[in-house]
């Protein structure tokens, strides 16, 4: 099975491990004999002394890497090391990729590239599919070897392309490409494995969704025709990654057209799993891991629909926790009962959980007596339970928010906080509900050190956005806004927030981005108006970050030319 790649990825990492591969086999080391034999077609059946006194090119070590870590080539993992950065080629934005770069912006700034220039439409089959130039790609199949040929940035077959293109050009249709490729026979099973891990097909380009919200990962423009095609030319609905990618959001529509073409309690998840640095074979039924979600966010109808296919009620508990327990801790006892029915184990809930149960039913009267009962029952749940209030307000659960709010559970907590999943999904009264009971607009999570407002604009929620911009944000937010009414009503009322580094203004300890101050901050977020406004008011440009890389190098290397110029005009 391939190896996991390292948690910390950068190209130069791959490329070394290809050079210490050639100069491995260069000395005559059997291992790398192994190696090669297990991962490069041409010294599949070759013993050691073959391998090793064949010739091994660069290319050929940079295969078998590419295949060590799960990858089809060396250039698909190149492409997912290196992206987004540049965000320059066409391909690049024109697709899904599923990273938190994904964003309408990209779509807009592809089809203004072919504005600009008309021919890349036609510059090669990889073009022509993603653009959706049916009659392009007719031509270029002339030659029936560029079928399933890959090309193109990302090294994909035609049809993916067709498949995870966002773009809706007159006169085109990635639909009518698709239907043409199938048609001549292209794989409807095509796919490439991000990460090396997660296999991505091209039906779950059709399906589109994931973790950044559908305004940032839509849907196919016609994804259920396409759905349709792809399945009907007999590709897999077996579909883990489209399952997931489309499990964070009500509609259950995926889910009924994969079973609908076949789907059952028979499959197991195609994603590999990760052991001891290796990549194995997942053993999860697949509706197993539906259904854990299901009832753990609240889509009830949907883990109904899944139990009455066959989806593993009796399985092993989850974080400590039988389906049956979780069923009643998100406030809902028909869907507990119905595992029960089904032959869920079944247990005796203790008080703490009776009361998260309670709790996000929205039964205030019920709530407030159990709490008023057995003082510090509260403090209890939130510590064993910490994400029970964030939960509520990702399911825009407002009865029980307002009840656990009431009873005293604590809207800062955890890091996560419960306004970070309102402003991320775009619950706008639960949002002010929370901000009228106390929530923090300044709460930074412990993985990003982001405030809710920035994760509103990471997905993409407008109204959320313009909501929260209005409050009474922080520096580093007012920053984000440029804002620079705010930013002036904050440095006049504090002057040393100038030069506040963000780690002495949240409370995420040790993170990566501690080190920068407002200015920094503008700069890296590609903000001009407020780094020249923070400029005016003298903020200091001599800052390192925690490396004692100096900001300009850093800016030089992720920010617009704008911003690189502001800063050196500084300097001069």
């Amino acid at each position: 099975m391939p190896k996991q790649l390292p948690t910390a990825h950068a190209i130069a990492d791959m490329l070394a491990m290809r050079d210490a591969l050639l100069a491995a086999h260069s000395a005559g080391a059997t291992e790398a004999a192994a190696r090669l034999r297990r991962y490069h077609p041409r010294f599949t059946d070759r013993g050691d002394d073959l391998v090793l006194a064949a010739s091994l090119s660069s290319a050929d070590a940079e295969l078998a890497i590419a295949r060590e870590h799960g990858f089809a080539t060396w250039r698909q993992l190149a492409a997912y090391v290196t992206h987004p950065a540049g965000l320059a080629d066409f391909l690049q934005l024109a697709c899904l990729y599923h990273v938190t770069s994904d964003k309408p912006a990209n779509w807009q700034r592809a089809a203004a590239m072919l504005d600009e220039d008309p021919s890349l439409a036609r510059r090669d089959i990889w073009h022509a599919a993603c653009v959706g130039d049916e009659q392009a790609v007719a031509d270029f199949l002339a030659d029936p070897a560029l079928l399933d040929q890959r090309g193109g940035y990302f090294d994909w077959p035609p049809l993916l392309y067709a498949c995870y293109s966002r773009l809706d050009l007159p006169g085109m249709s990635t639909l009518a490409v698709a239907a043409l490729l199938l048609e001549r026979g292209a794989d409807p099973n095509a796919h490439y494995m991000w990460g090396g891990q997660y296999r991505f097909t091209a039906l779950t380009g059709a399906f589109g969704e994931g973790e950044m919200g559908p305004e940032n990962q839509p849907p196919h423009l016609h994804w259920r025709e396409l759905a349709r095609l792809l399945l009907d030319a007999g590709a897999d609905p077996n579909d883990g990654q489209a399952l997931y990618n489309t499990m964070f959001t009500p509609s259950s529509e995926c889910l009924e057209m994969l079973l609908a073409h076949g789907l059952n309690k028979t499959h197991r998840n195609n994603w590999l799993l990760e052991e001891e640095g290796e990549l194995v074979e997942h053993s999860h039924q697949t509706l197993a891991y539906q259904l854990e979600w299901a009832v753990r966010n609240h889509h009830v109808e949907r883990a109904k629909m899944l139990i009455d296919h066959g989806a593993d009620v009796k399985g092993d508990a989850v974080d400590g926790m039988l389906l049956y327990e979780w069923a009643w801790l998100t406030g809902h006892p028909d869907l507990a009962q119905y595992l029960a029915d089904h032959g869920a184990e079944t247990v005796q809930l203790d008080a703490p959980k009776r009361f998260a149960g309670v709790c996000m039913s929205g039964d205030g009267d019920a709530a407030r007596t159990a709490a008023a009962a057995e003082p510090g029952l509260v403090a209890r749940v939130q510590e064993a339970m910490p994400h029970l209030l964030p939960n509520a307000a990702a399911g825009n659960r407002l009865n029980a928010v307002r009840t656990m709010l009431e009873v005293g559970f604590d809207p800062a907590q955890p890091s996560r906080t419960a306004l970070h999943e309102a402003a991320f999904h775009g619950h706008l009264e639960m949002a002010k509900l929370l901000l009228e009971k106390g929530a923090s607009l300044s709460a930074r999570d412990g993985y990003f050190a982001a405030t809710p407002l920035q994760w509103a604009i990471t997905a993409s929620q407008p109204a959320m956005h313009e909501y929260l911009a209005t409050q009474h944000i922080g520096i580093f937010d007012a920053v984000l806004c440029e804002d620079t009414k705010r930013l002036t009503a904050l440095l006049t009322e504090q002057p040393a927030l100038l030069e506040a580094p963000l780690g002495t203004t949240h409370n995420v300890e040790a993170h990566p981005e501690n080190w920068q101050t407002p200015l920094a901050f503008a700069a890296l977020r590609n903000r001009p108006v407020a780094l020249a406004y923070l400029l005016e008011r003298g903020a200091r440009t001599d800052v390192l970050d925690g490396d004692g890389t100096p900001l300009l190098e850093l800016a030089r290397a992720r920010a617009t030319a704008e911003v690189v110029s502001l800063l050196e005009d500084v300097r001069q």
